[in-house]
């Protein structure tokens, strides 16, 4: 049994309800599919998104159903079944270097407008 403080009251709880809780939680929410839509704010189209385990560099294109028009026109839902959380992206355009999101958290930020990461990489890169 373990013993729990509560008020100043020791009180008993079995452990073995606190592994049944533990163990009924765990791997449910390791399993979950987790969805992140991608949002074309950009002036210009961008022509492939992938997506890699951060710090893995191994990218895989995620599909969208080919390019993705700017403007919000351009916008995609996609599945990652592996119930994994935190990607780095890489965006494609036609006529500019590609834009890279490292540390991407889908759990936390379903949605990514690639304009706006694309802003606020420039900032960050000229803080002038």
């Amino acid at each position: 049994m373990l013993d729990w403080t509560i008020g100043g009251r020791s009180r008993p709880l079995a452990c073995t309800l606190v592994l049944a809780i533990v163990g009924a939680l765990g791997p449910s929410a390791h399993a979950a599919t987790h969805y992140l839509t991608v949002i074309n704010d950009d002036a210009v189209p961008a022509t492939s998104v992938e997506a890699a385990p951060t710090g893995t560099n191994d990218y895989r294109p995620l599909d969208t159903a080919g390019s993705l028009q700017g403007g919000r026109a351009g916008q995609v839902m996609v599945a990652f079944p592996d119930g994994q959380c935190v990607f780095d992206l890489r965006v494609t355009y036609p006529d500019r270097g590609p834009l890279t999101v490292t540390q991407w958290n889908i759990c936390r930020q379903p949605t990514l407008y690639l304009g706006k990461a694309r802003r606020a990489g420039i900032r960050q890169a000229d803080p002038h």
